[in-house]
């Protein structure tokens, strides 16, 4: 049996304290009177503080002295979930404003962070609450943390901390119910473009909007206790009040849990209990916000993206597309027939009758304009006059960027995103800690192309080969008006009901519709310092063998290269995005392609992951090429190395990993062998002991990973 530690006496903490504060002492400053105060404290909360302390000195030593001072004052009424909320609150505000905010957070005390047992917080289940939502259907959403829960249809705002009277499994229940309750909103309608002219009718829209907001709140609950049952029981406990409900409101509630109730009918109870100025019911835990005006902002904006999305890509197809020649047809009929289904959409498009082959990651585009609008409006299918479908000419018009955007852009032309970053010495993130700077990389004449092409022209034509037979089959659609070529079986059944006096069917044709992989992937390259000479050359050279066999393959591909020097410059250089197509000038950003500063990997890996969830795929496919472990310019604050480094860099996989995102590295470090299990976990890695065979294996790894 292990004995329980003994508390430390004055000269055991003077010593360690002394060990701890060194950089913050000075002649007129010791630990003697902080040594006496925390001698006389439990040894749990000695122990607390020489767990902190560390985490906080590495910091800034200042701020943990000051912490020192302070924490006796708190530290009796808060438990180890609270301590560590507002230490990671201090921390965090030393980060982004500095040391004097920092200290400004300390004095004023614990405040909301000053919980009893069963306090859950955000940040412990942003990534259970994004896949949990992700698998409720509809759109990938984002989760932030926000003053008042709400939704704008692309973003769940909610509660920094939820806490149910000791009750920890509660609370994450709770969670799970205000995050499925906002996602409902979005998808099953309360929002909608003609809202604001709805409650505009009101003297009070912002009164109405709550009456209206109240009522889809139980419309929107029962659709989902009927979809979900398991979530319903969860729901069930709060529900259990709807007996208190006013006398005014227990009919339409009632009317609305019904299985036809649309969003009509609350608008229509809207203007009987708007009428009737009757009081509104208490809102349940999980209701949220009476927010509507984000939503409705974002929706509009949303409505208008993919409204020009859907005709370009329409209009591609259509462009794309060899139509039969059939007389008497003077213009090109488009018609869309699609389902609804518990699960989004399935859509089919015809052109003169004929399969229209869109893209399936175009789909989810459809859903999203079926979930906001109902339908697929008939103006997005008219055709432009009566010499057919012509959208190109209104969609060059229509998607030319205004004079404010185009000027914004051209001063700049870099995207700035802010990411956290975990530091493992507190068990936490940094927030908005990195500076990511994604900019074009500075294309080169090198002709690498061609000289690799001529290389390995042996290699090549075998990866080619083997990369055709990896494309996706085609798919025959037999007895169809029109098509490729006649279907035989089609035209024999014909033949023996003109025998057998029945009339004939006419549809004797088989189309041949083109069955596309969904695959999505991402290549970060390594651009640091130490792959200069010889390794870049054949990271190069890889890429470009790469590049070739995905473009002969067809997946969606992107390339970005990575280097950084401190936190606060992460440049990360578009080679190739996902809408840009494989062209010369890509060939000319790979010459480009050259050793700069450090590998700050995290960063880098989570601004990967989220220009990848930005892709709707099957497969979303994240492959590293670097040379060695992760590291950055080493400084007192910003030490970028050894086990920080590496847990940071695990973390972001982690992340990755839990949107449904498989990444997996290819390194030329000898070394590798000894960390990268760690990182990315059994048989994600692949390590060359010579980097001179990568150019040889990098398509044969490519094509075991996405077969």
């Amino acid at each position: 049996m292990t004995p329980e530690p003994l508390a430390l006496s004055v000269e055991d903490l003077e010593e360690r304290l002394e060990e701890i504060l060194e950089a913050a002492l000075s002649s007129r400053r010791t630990v003697t009177g902080l040594a006496q105060e925390w001698a006389s404290r439990p040894v749990g909360q000695q122990q607390t503080l020489l767990h902190w302390l560390p985490i906080l000195a590495r910091i800034n030593p200042e701020l943990a002295f000051q912490c020192a001072r302070q924490l006796p004052l708190f530290l009796d009424r808060l438990n180890d979930e609270s301590l560590k909320s507002w230490l990671g609150a201090i921390m965090t505000r030393y980060d982004q404003e500095g040391l004097q905010k920092a200290l400004e957070l300390l004095k004023q005390g614990p405040q909301r962070h000053d919980r009893m047992e069963g306090t859950l917080f955000l940040s412990d289940l942003v990534g259970e609450l994004t896949v949990f939502v992700t698998g409720l259907g509809g759109r990938r959403l984002a989760i932030e943390e926000g003053a008042e829960p709400h939704t704008n249809t692309e973003t769940l705002f909610l509660p920094v901390s939820v806490c149910l009277e000791n009750r920890t499994g509660e609370s994450r229940r709770l969670y799970h119910c205000l995050a499925a309750h906002l996602w409902g909103l979005g998808r099953f309608g309360t929002f909608f473009p003609g809202l604001m002219q709805c409650l505009e009718l009101y003297p009070d829209p912002d009164q109405a909007a709550r009456i209206y907001l109240a009522l889809e709140s139980h419309r929107v609950d029962a659709i989902l206790t009927r979809t979900f049952p398991g979530l319903g029981r969860f729901m069930a406990q709060w529900h259990a009040d709807r007996d208190r409900l006013p006398d005014s409101w227990r009919a339409p509630v009632s009317a609305l849990m019904a299985p036809d109730a649309q969003r009509e009918l609350s608008l229509d109870h809207l203007a009987g209990l708007y009428g009737a100025s009757c009081p509104l019911p208490s809102p349940l835990p999980f209701h949220g916000a009476a927010l509507y005006r984000p939503a409705l902002q974002e929706m509009q904006r949303r409505v208008e993206q993919e409204r020009l999305l859907f005709r370009k890509t329409v209009g591609e197809a259509i462009r794309g597309s060899q139509p039969v020649a059939m007389p008497g047809v003077r213009a090109r009929e488009l018609e869309l027939e699609y389902d609804l289904l518990p699960d989004g959409s399935t859509f089919e498009m015809r052109l003169d009758g004929q399969p229209l082959l869109l893209p399936e990651s175009f789909h989810p585009v459809m859903r999203s304009i079926v979930q906001d609008l109902g339908c697929i409006p008939p103006e997005y299918l008219s055709a432009a006059g009566s010499g057919g479908y012509a959208l190109m000419e209104s969609m060059r018009q229509e998607e030319q960027p205004t004079e404010a955007v185009a000027r914004a852009e051209e001063a700049d032309g870099r995207v700035i995103r802010y990411y956290d970053e975990w530091d493992c010495h507190r068990n936490d993130y940094r927030k908005a800690w990195c500076v990511l700077r994604e900019q074009p990389i500075s294309p080169t004449d090198d002709p690498v192309v061609a000289s690799v092409l001529e290389k390995y022209h042996g290699l090549w034509q075998g990866i080619r080969r083997s990369f055709e037979l990896l494309r996706g089959g085609d798919l025959w659609l037999r007895r169809q008006e029109r098509g490729d070529e006649v279907d035989m079986d089609a035209l024999v059944c014909s033949l023996v009901d003109r025998r057998t006096g029945v009339e004939m069917d006419s549809r004797l044709f088989r189309y041949r519709l083109h069955k596309e992989r969904d695959v999505a992937t991402l290549i970060l390259v390594d651009m640091s310092g130490s792959t200069k000479g010889w390794v870049n050359d054949a990271i190069r050279e890889s890429l470009v063998l790469l590049c070739k066999a995905l473009q002969v393959l067809g997946d969606r591909f992107a390339v970005y290269g990575f280097s950084s020097m401190t936190r606060k410059h992460c440049d990360s250089f578009v080679i190739k995005s996902f809408e840009q197509p494989y062209h010369p000038e890509v060939e000319r950003n790979i010459a480009g392609i050259c050793p700069k500063d450090y590998t700050r990997m995290g960063v880098f890996l989570r601004h990967a992951a989220y220009r990848l969830n930005q892709q709707e795929a099957r497969i979303r496919l994240l492959i590293t090429l670097s040379d060695g472990k992760p590291e950055d310019y080493d400084s007192f604050q910003d030490g970028y190395r050894g086990r920080y480094g590496m847990e940071d860099t695990r973390q972001a996989l982690i992340e990755a990993r839990r949107t449904g995102i498989h990444p997996f590295c290819i390194t030329i470090d000898t070394e590798a062998r000894d960390y990268l299990p760690h990182l990315y976990g059994p048989a994600r890695f692949v390590v060359m002991d010579d980097v001179r065979t990568l150019p040889l294996k990098i398509a044969d790894i490519y094509r075991r990973l996405t077969t």
